[in-house]
């Protein structure tokens, strides 16, 4: 699926969950939800046609994040600011890797592979391959023409 089309999916107004389902979803009341929504911590989706509040993904990523750390004993304040915080992060991460990132493989439903382009001042390609049997990090320099065979190089390692 093209990142483009992903995105829109994720930023449609199509895509959104009832206070209900985001309550049984989150473990959160409906209650706690509106109090959210009140303080202006979190959005509901106006629409004159439901009479039940309805939220957009990235809050109910918000919800889940605000009730993570309420469950690590922030307090709720506490709390909405790491959540805010987070996503922020999460934010500039999805921008940066956005510009940089020229592949991503998964071999052997063992390895995942990141390929970064145009590292200075060389314009080198850097591959970070993610070993999930047993949580390692490895990491490659290739210059900007030179081919990478993503298989071989994960055989290398083990």
């Amino acid at each position: 699926m093209k990142s483009s089309l992903l995105k829109q999916l994720l930023d449609s107004d199509h895509l959104l969950v009832g206070i209900s389902e985001l309550s049984d979803m989150s473990g959160t009341s409906p209650r706690q939800l509106r109090y959210w929504e009140e303080k202006g911590w979190i959005t509901s989706v106006a629409d004159k046609n439901h009479a039940a509040r309805r939220y957009r993904l990235p809050t109910v990523v918000k919800v889940e994040l605000i009730k993570y750390y309420l469950d690590e004993g922030f307090t709720l304040k506490k709390a909405v600011e790491k959540a805010d915080e987070r996503i922020k992060k999460v934010h500039h991460i999805r921008k940066v890797l956005s510009q940089s990132l020229r592949d991503i493989e998964i071999i052997d439903d063992r390895f995942t592979v990141f390929s970064i382009n145009h590292f200075e001042p060389e314009q080198e390609r850097l591959v970070i391959l993610h070993d999930g049997n047993d949580d390692t990090l490895h990491y490659r320099l290739f210059s900007a023409d030179q081919t990478v065979n993503y298989e071989q190089l994960c055989n290398e390692l083990h």
